[in-house]
């Protein structure tokens, strides 16, 4: 069975505006053209779609159910319309996005929301994923930009560098990591280490090499920041996360190493080759950047 588009516009228009005469009018057709359509669809689903005992035809329980799958015949016929106007105009079809949970996130909405005004027509997606989780999502979902802490373990295109990105090692203030003026590895491995999701050696922070014997590993930052909080453990925050627990001393960095309990992260944004002149994308980089 093969509804055309004229059979499913037609029977929409009937439907919508109660009479032949209205519909052909609606369709810039003749009166009889549009009696032919529905007459032909009618043949070919076996069924009569209009009760025409009355003055007016009215759709049968079958017809209002053709109908609605024609409504949808109708729709993706517009979204591909739709779809096809976005590519010949410059801009991507997606915009497919995944950045490490490390990142602020409002930048990256702000960043999207600009895209929005700039290319309606893209449909956007974010994803958040932790470390080399990224790298394997944005294979999996062909994204076309993807945000990393950790060096990618290959190029996907061109690169560019995002601001850098301090994190602190902290525990609360009453912890007893705290109340040392330096902590050792000894100390920092007598004491459970909080973490998102376990680690990577990429990131190359001075506690790697520690024995980490006890350690909690949390779903994210905000999971980690209330471990450390509660006191249950050390940990590294980004900066930007615990700046006012900083500043009300709940929170205290530990002077740990020849960099005193600071790491600064150097982020990348990586664009998939084959959108990487997009207009979308473009509008992305300009806001992020």
């Amino acid at each position: 069975m093969e509804i055309t588009l004229d059979q499913a516009r037609a029977l929409d228009a009937v439907i919508r505006h109660g009479s032949y005469a209205k519909a052909a009018l609606a369709l810039h057709k003749v009166h009889s053209a549009v009696i032919y359509q529905v007459r032909a669809l009618e043949a070919q689903v076996g069924l009569p779609l209009f009760d025409r005992s009355g003055y007016r035809s009215v759709p049968t329980p079958l017809g209002r159910r053709v109908h609605e799958q024609c409504l949808k015949i109708l729709a993706a016929t517009c979204e591909l319309a739709a779809l096809c106007e976005v590519a010949r105009t410059g801009h991507e079809p997606y915009l497919r996005v995944v950045f490490d949970g490390l990142l602020p996130v409002a930048p990256i909405l702000t960043a999207l929301r600009k895209v929005a005004v700039v290319s309606p027509g893209t449909r956007l997606t974010l994803f958040s994923e932790f470390l080399s989780e990224v790298e394997a999502r944005a294979e999996s979902e062909a994204a076309e930009i993807m945000l990393t802490v950790v060096p990618a373990s290959r190029a996907i295109g061109p690169e560019l560098p995002l601001p850098p990105l301090p994190s602190l090692l902290v525990a609360h203030k009453e912890h007893p990591l705290a109340k040392l003026a330096r902590v050792s590895a000894a100390d920092l491995e007598a004491h459970t280490f909080l973490t998102v999701r376990g680690s990577d050696q990429r990131l190359a922070m001075s506690t790697t090499p520690l024995d980490k014997q006890d350690q909690f590993r949390l779903g994210d930052f905000h999971a980690k920041r209330v471990a450390l909080l509660a006191g249950m453990g050390w940990g590294w925050m980004p900066e930007y996360l615990i700046g006012d627990d900083l500043r009300k001393g709940r929170l205290v960095v530990l002077r740990f190493g020849r960099t005193r309990g600071r790491h600064v992260f150097h982020p990348t944004m990586h664009l998939r080759r084959e959108s990487a002149e997009g207009r979308a994308t473009e509008a992305f980089v300009a806001a992020l950047t």
